[in-house]
């Protein structure tokens, strides 16, 4: 892909993020962006990536139930990409290698762009790293893994996306991506525990929605009060409190030592129907 159309997706992201009333420093949750477009978000038990569609002037989004929690969200903000650049009907079928640009055209590879820009903007990730007193060169993986968690993407995702933007070198990159999230994770417990999503939350975290599907895992500070209606409490880690989501609904989490809130949104496992009642 050409400078011209890399840079064209970085300001198309912004644009999004502005009209929205979305900063460039602030993480977002691209279901509520969807929402707030009037875009109508999908899940459906296909084995595919997404569909994009507009019919008559209604856009719709169709995610996979079938792929992991955090690529459903970058296929999403793919999907809406192809919304906003007016690509008509578009299917993405199932990628293993969503960095494999040599073998996307320049419309595919665009919206990727645009939904890494989006998820992920430099100045929103530098933001993560600094109020942490991070170094992206010296952080370890699990570093990355809580930011990742922040963001609501993938770890491998944001160690790309950082690697592309030159925040950090090849050497570094290779480096971190020795470690895939079961590592991380069994790092923290010393075991393993049944395979699934898990988030890292530390008390930086800004006063936004955190989404869970059933059977995820949650690592919180232990300053942090959880419903454990929703939130079962599995063990007391190094790095937190390990929780594992347990019924689908809206809850909260609060630290009054902090003066830190948040809402916790529970998806069903596998959830097939609208984005917009996923969590009822």
């Amino acid at each position: 892909m050409n400078q011209s159309l890399y840079t064209r997706a970085i300001r198309k992201a912004s644009e999004v993020r502005l009209k929205l009333g979305f900063d460039l420093f602030e993480p977002i949750n691209i279901y509520d962006v969807c929402n707030k477009l009037e875009i109508d978000v999908q899940f459906v038990d296909i084995n595919m990536e997404g569909l994009y569609v507009n019919n008559n002037g209604q856009p719709k989004i169709l995610i996979s139930s079938l792929r992991p929690f955090p690529r459903r969200i970058f296929t999403c903000g793919h999907e809406l990409g192809h919304h906003v650049f007016n690509h008509g009907l578009k299917l993405d079928i199932l990628s293993d290698a969503r960095n494999a640009s040599a073998k996307k055209n320049n419309d595919e590879i665009m919206v990727d762009t645009f939904s890494a820009h989006l998820l992920m903007p430099i100045a929103c990730v530098q933001s993560e790293f600094t109020k942490r007193k991070l170094n992206f060169n010296i952080a370890k993986p699990i570093d990355y893994y809580t930011i990742s968690s922040i963001l609501g993407v993938g770890y491998q995702t944001l160690v790309l996306h950082c690697k592309i933007n030159r925040l950090i070198s090849d050497l570094k990159s290779t480096e971190l991506l020795k470690y895939t999230p079961a590592k991380i994770f069994k790092s923290i417990l010393g075991l393993m525990k049944n395979k699934t999503y898990f988030k890292i939350i530390d008390e930086m975290i800004d006063n936004k929605p955190i989404d869970l599907e059933v059977s995820n895992y949650l690592i919180l500070p232990t300053s942090f009060q959880v419903n454990i209606c929703f939130l079962e409490k599995i063990q007391e880690t190094d790095f937190g409190i390990l929780f594992q989501a347990k019924k689908p609904g809206i809850s909260s989490i609060y630290s009054n030592e902090n003066e830190k809130s948040c809402f916790i949104r529970i998806q069903p496992q596998n959830y097939i129907g609208f984005a917009d009642y996923r969590h009822l």
